[in-house]
Parts: structure tokens; sequence; C-alpha cells
């Protein structure tokens, strides 16, 4: 089956004046029709950049991408119009990507007037109001200014103006990490409801690594602008192969105490260099406990070293000799 979504050699620099910051820096993957795909790593290392550039919400520096064989990096402004009705964006922010200006309806219905979908105020009404309604919101909200809702309420009416053009790729960025951990929980649960019902495919960026677990198919893991890892979500947690997505996974909690006192924590050492002068070869290097002289001179090629399972690591055979 084709992917719905094929990333190639993606790249986004940018001219920061004293150099170019290399945010992604030759990222491959594909996203298949109705999969969560997930996209975690510390901040910093180009998650964002990565989805925002997809959708050319950036215009990218090289590579291509693909939506049902097409790359949309070579449509005009008049094309484009047209596939970006089928890429849409749930921001991390609920706070700052609504106009607090606008009432709800009039926020929701701003695609349907952009792309002009609605002949009427009565159509245009109550496909808003159908889209409340799908993300559990009611009719007596239309009216009201985003001020006068919470966090996971503002969330919902984000949501709500994503869904208004029926697209088929949704890019999640962070969508739940300003939220009450109370909240978030519902968020996602709505997202995954909304995909069972509208067939929805979602590239889903975040740092807690727990819910990526949850709601994802596949994940990939990023550092630097590299893509490390990338495997099947259970596949990934249950038997991580690169030095940086042990380390991640080492940090996260158990709730049972005995099983959290007895597991090894990873500490890596240092920081994460500066995306303007990454280091030669692996862009890990200078955390990693094997690095040798090939790591840091030949930058690693993102291959299978598994069904399914792609690491980008001179050293992988050896590290995982029990699992490889």
């Amino acid at each position: 089956m084709n992917p719905l979504i094929s990333v190639r050699n993606l790249k986004k620099h940018f001219d920061v004046g004293e150099g170019m910051l290399k945010a992604v820096d030759g990222i491959s993957f594909d996203i298949h029709e109705g999969e969560t795909f997930g996209l975690v790593g510390e901040s910093g290392c180009g998650k964002s950049t990565a989805g925002r550039t997809m959708i050319r919400l950036y215009e990218p520096t090289e590579g291509e991408l693909l939506f049902n064989g097409q790359n949309v990096y070579e449509l005009s402004s008049r094309e484009m119009k047209e596939v970006r009705k089928n890429f849409q964006m749930i921001f991390q922010d609920p706070y700052a990507c609504l106009n607090p200006r606008m009432t709800v309806e009039d926020i929701v219905a701003e695609p349907l007037d952009i792309h002009k979908i609605c002949h009427s105020k009565k159509e245009r009404r109550k496909r808003v109001m159908e889209l409340l309604e799908l993300v559990g919101l009611g009719k007596e909200h239309a009216m009201r200014f985003p001020h006068e809702f919470s966090g996971g309420q503002r969330q919902r009416v984000g949501i709500a103006r994503a869904l208004a053009l029926n697209p088929k790729f949704i890019v999640c960025d962070e969508p739940i990490s300003a939220l009450d951990v109370s909240i978030q929980a519902q968020v996602v649960n709505l997202l995954k409801d909304l995909q069972a019902k509208l067939g929805l495919t979602y590239l889903f960026i975040a740092h807690d690594l727990s819910m990526v677990r949850y709601i994802s198919d596949r994940v990939a893991v990023m550092y630097l602008g590299h893509i490390m890892e990338l495997a099947d979500s259970e596949e990934l947690y249950n038997t991580p192969l690169h030095p940086y997505t042990k380390a991640l996974l080492s940090a996260i909690p158990i709730p049972n105490p005995k099983e959290q006192r007895n597991r090894h924590r990873i500490m890596l050492e240092g920081d994460v260099p500066s995306p303007i002068n990454p280091p030669q070869g692996c862009r890990f290097v200078d955390r990693c406990m094997y690095a040798t002289d090939i790591c840091r001179q030949k930058t690693p090629r993102l291959e299978e070293v598994k069904t399914g399972h792609h690491v980008a690591c001179h050293l992988v055979k050896e590290i995982n000799k029990e699992v490889l």
C-alpha cells in the first residue's frame, strides 16, 4: 500500500547571522493513511520545525514531500491552496492560536470562509455547530470569545477549526503540553475517537514519551535535526536499540515504587550541541558512551536492522548483541 505522506531528505535551515541553524537536516519517513506517526525528542531537536515545514508553513531548504504521489513543494500558490484543504495543524498553545477578538463561531468558520465552502450564513452556521458537537462543545459556546474558556476547551475549538475542511492529514504540534494533566487524557482520547470516526492521519509531535506510546502506531526519535530511530510504537518502547533512545526511555517514571528503585537510569554527559555548529559524523557522538572514531568521521544512515525497525548508528549490532 502506498503511503499517504512520504518525506524525502527534508531540510530546513535558518540564516541566523552567525551561520546557518540546521533545525531539520535530512530526514526521511513515510506516513500511511489512517495511522498516527509519533515524533519525539528533546526541546529544540527540530520536531515542530519538521511538522511546519512538511505542510509548507515554512518553505523547505531542500527535499520533497509526496502527498498521494505528488511533490507539494513544486506546486504554485494556486495549486497549493487546493492541496492545503487536506493539510491542517493543531497548535501547541491554545491561548495564542485563537484570535481573542473573534467569536468561536467565526474562528471555526474561518477556513470555510477562506476557501468559500459555504454559500449562505445558514449553511455556515450549521457546519460550525456540527464541528463544535464533534469535539464535545455545544451551540451555546458559539457566540463566546476565547478568554471565556478553559485551556482544554480552547484546544477543542482549535481541533474543530482544523477539522472544518475535512482534511486527510493533521499535524498535532504538542497539542497537550500546555494543558493540565487531568485534561491531557481527554484531548488525546478525543483525537483517537475523531481518527476512528473520520479516518484521519496524524503526525503527533511531543516530548511526553508515555503519551506518544499510547496514541502512536509508529514512532521516530529525533535528535539535533536527525532521526536516530524509527519503529512500531511497542517495539521501540520494549526494545530500544539506539543509545539516545535508551537514555530517553530510562527517564520515564514507573508508577511502581519497587520497579522504579531497581531500574537503571542512563545519565547523558554534557549538553545538546548547537544546531548552528553540529558535530561532524553522528550528531549524538559527544554524549554517547559507545562512540568510536567512525562515529566522529561519518554520519550513520537510518537503516533497517530488524523488520520495520530502523536505526542510525554505526555500532548498533555491537551494542545490542543480545537482541540482534
